[in-house]
């Protein structure tokens, strides 16, 4: 295992940033914490992954309140909608910098 850098480009109000991320390997979808943002959220897809690399690049879907961006990012990744689902864990990343991530 080690850490996976997180490209996510596309986001109309913060442009394109990195991300360390110390996961096995990176879902299909994040959902980001603005910083200070008092519930904003980031929703990004997963556009492709290099494995020798180890980077993941995510494009920008939504941004705004959590209930809001989650089902147009699961829309846009091809998932099934939330109430037609098990239990699937999005994972939220929070923050710019190395630490816990998406």
């Amino acid at each position: 295992m080690g850490h996976w850098v997180y490209e996510f480009s596309g986001c109309p109000d913060s442009g394109d940033f990195r991300q360390i991320a110390d996961d096995e390997e990176p879902g299909d979808v994040v959902l980001r914490e603005r910083p200070g943002g008092l519930g904003i959220v980031d929703g990004f897809v997963r556009e492709r992954v290099d494995d020798v690399m180890m980077v993941a690049r995510f494009w920008w879907v939504a941004s705004g309140d959590a209930s809001v961006v989650a089902p147009a990012v699961l829309q846009a990744s091809g998932s099934p909608p939330l109430a037609q689902r098990d239990t699937w864990p999005v994972r939220m990343a929070s923050g710019l910098g190395v630490g816990e991530s998406a």
